[in-house]
């Protein structure tokens, strides 16, 4: 945010269930935050936006290239996947049963072990330990954990993803643990004209490990997309 709030206005917000926002007892799906991405949008006066989402996110901005093409200028993806497959079920299995079973605590826990990966807990992990400490001041009670993790397992637009025209980067990194980098070659091979980087290393969140990597692949990706735009 801060690279790129030198040259863009950048507006990040909590999904529902999630941060900040409001924790709902129920109506999760990534369509319905996908409309709540729509109605902020429309609250700030924004017609067209570059999007970038990761991990969950990135399955909301695929609703958001399907259903709203008009409000987007490009996307970019980041450590997100199509359909959750066997594996990715499983992770997101073993997280339900620990919030459900241990509470939102050991969830933060465990779902650091996930999407930091060993590298950022060995060279990384005051941030690792900050982000935890964080994620616990706001962390949603285990009934809403439970309703975000099958919310995401539930995602699948595959069959319309060939729909999607706007200008769009696929991130993915090799050592990412909980979507593996195999989604974000799907993902290119799905989304027709797409470019797709894989990170060698960083985890499930490509952007903190090895940020000016990331940052160097996505301001080359929006330079060149509003050159042709």
């Amino acid at each position: 945010m801060a690279e790129f709030s030198k040259r863009y206005r950048c507006i990040s917000f909590d999904h529902r269930g999630a941060g900040d926002s409001d924790k709902p007892k129920d109506a999760y799906a990534t369509e319905l935050i996908a409309r709540d991405a729509i109605a902020l949008m429309d609250t700030l006066g924004i017609d067209k936006a570059h999007i970038a989402g990761t991990s969950t996110g990135g399955c909301v901005l695929q609703n958001l290239a399907i259903d709203h093409p008009q409000r987007l200028r490009c996307c970019i993806f980041s450590n997100t996947w199509v359909k959750a497959d066997e594996y990715i079920t499983r992770v997101q299995m073993t997280r339900k049963r620990i919030a459900l079973s241990y509470g939102p605590e050991e969830y933060v826990k465990v779902s650091s072990l996930f999407t930091h990966g060993a590298m950022q807990f060995r060279y990384d992990l005051d941030k690792v330990m900050e982000l935890e400490r964080r994620a616990l001041q706001t962390v949603a009670p285990a009934e809403v954990l439970a309703q975000r993790l099958d919310m995401t397992m539930r995602h699948d637009r595959t069959a319309e993803l060939h729909k999607i025209r706007a200008p769009s980067l696929i991130i993915g990194t090799r050592d990412d643990a909980t979507v593996p980098f195999y989604q974000s070659e799907d993902l290119h091979r799905a989304i027709p004209g797409s470019r797709l980087v894989i990170v060698e290393e960083g985890g499930h969140y490509s952007y903190r490990r090895h940020w000016q990597e990331w940052n160097r692949h996505a301001a080359a990706f929006l330079e060149e997309t509003e050159r042709k735009i």
